[in-house]
């Protein structure tokens, strides 16, 4: 029965209200409802970390409102607080103290201490990046706006779950004369709504799954295709068929680098002379949290971190910058880091890069071929954004390996 006592109700209503307000005041993406032995603790993930919500100024979750809290948020989401056996899916516009709404997605999963939930706060339309804001430099833009101007062809962008793939492909619509093109998603979840641009929500409990979305767009008369993620054989050549048939097909894949995705299609069973005909260009991405300009620190560079710079042809600067050893008291910034930019590995398709991938198509080789070509790696990128003072060491080291001459 989907009822709380009046009393707690409130209670479990104003503790949402301040949890929601201090997360969103932080830019969370996330926010985390964690059981223990004696209650509930919420924590939420700011620029890709969880930390303690308490942190960051929420209060304590009174132990009395554990129940009716995640009973609360699970009836404003249409979910079954009767049914905490199974995982949930849910889905609410909350109400904000100023009349404003904020959107999210609620996932429920049983674990031995009791239910947890994770509520995704979903970008409203309006905070959609534009494209030169996410951390492209100026060459890689170029290649991408080319690319994005190509009548027909796959563009993929790759890396791992939460590194902005999603973000970068609908920043790359904007980009798009959408009032005199048809520009056709399959999505899931749908996490932006975009004006001139027909989205289409995978369901598969009704039998539309991303390959069947993808035949019916077929006959959408569509100049553009965005395949949310390319999960299988069968998508991964309906794909590139379309790529080869006059669409511009851009599309997601889990791959730890740009020559990767390739080694990866091949494996799904796509020959590599339809790879080779159809590639436009592959992204691979990561998320760095940037240091706070308020409270960052120089350092010296180590001697074995000065041969990382030499093994990658860079120049190595006379100091690097970190985070505060101490704790400080900066209002700006959490633990030393202020945002996120995204660096970036970009690879087109050339005679040496399409040679490599009919001869061979191991990752190695795809890999020397792609060097040949004059793609850097992220390694690479990510140092040159140490050097610039954007980020750190220890940060970089989170997502890229950092490799030094044998």
């Amino acid at each position: 029965m989907n009822y709380i006592p009046p009393a707690l109700q409130l209670g479990a209503a104003d503790t949402w209200q301040r949890l929601l307000q201090v997360a969103m005041e932080h830019r969370a993406s996330d926010i985390h409802l964690e059981p223990h032995a004696s209650g509930l603790t919420a924590r939420v993930r700011i620029d890709g970390v969880l930390v303690a919500a308490t942190h960051i100024g929420a209060a304590p979750i009174d132990a009395a409102l554990k129940d009716s809290l995640r009973s609360y948020i699970k009836i404003s989401a249409s979910m079954d607080i009767a049914q905490q056996r199974l995982p949930q899916d849910g889905h609410w516009l909350a109400k904000l103290p100023n009349n404003g709404t904020q959107d999210c997605r609620i996932a429920s999963m049983p674990t031995a201490m009791g239910e947890k939930l994770v509520i995704r706060l979903l970008a409203n339309n309006s905070q959609c990046t534009p494209l030169a804001q996410l951390g492209y430099n100026t060459d890689q833009l170029a290649t991408l706006h080319s690319s994005l101007r190509a009548p027909h062809g796959l563009i993929l962008m790759t890396g791992p779950t939460g590194c902005g793939k999603t973000t970068s492909i609908y920043s790359a619509l904007q980009t798009l004369d959408l009032a005199h093109i048809n520009v056709c998603t399959i999505e899931d979840p749908v996490e932006l709504l975009l004006t001139q641009v027909h989205q289409i929500q995978v369901n598969e409990t009704a039998g539309l799954s991303f390959t069947a979305a993808l035949r019916a767009i077929l006959r959408q008369d569509p100049d553009v295709i965005v395949v949310g993620e390319i999960r299988d054989k069968t998508s991964a050549h309906m794909a590139v068929q379309a790529a080869q048939t006059g669409h511009l097909v851009i599309s997601t894949l889990h791959a730890n680098n740009a020559p990767q995705a390739i080694t990866r299609l091949i494996h799904m069973g796509v020959a590599a002379v339809d790879l080779t005909s159809s590639i436009q260009l592959i992204t691979a991405q990561r998320l760095l949290r940037e240091l706070c300009p308020m409270c960052k620190e120089p350092t010296a560079l180590t001697p074995l971190q000065a041969q990382v710079w030499h093994h990658n042809g860079l120049a190595v600067p006379e100091f690097v910058y970190q985070p505060p050893h101490k704790p400080t008291e900066c209002l700006a910034c959490i633990n030393g880091y202020m945002g996120r930019f995204g660096i970036y590995q970009m690879l087109a398709m050339t005679t040496t890069l399409g040679q490599a991938c009919l001869h061979h198509g191991d990752e190695q080789s795809l890999q020397t071929a792609a060097t040949q070509s004059g793609t850097h790696t992220l390694a690479h990128n990510a140092l040159q954004r140490i050097s610039q003072g954007s980020t750190s060491w220890q940060e970089a080291l989170r997502h890229v390996t950092l490799e030094v001459a044998q």
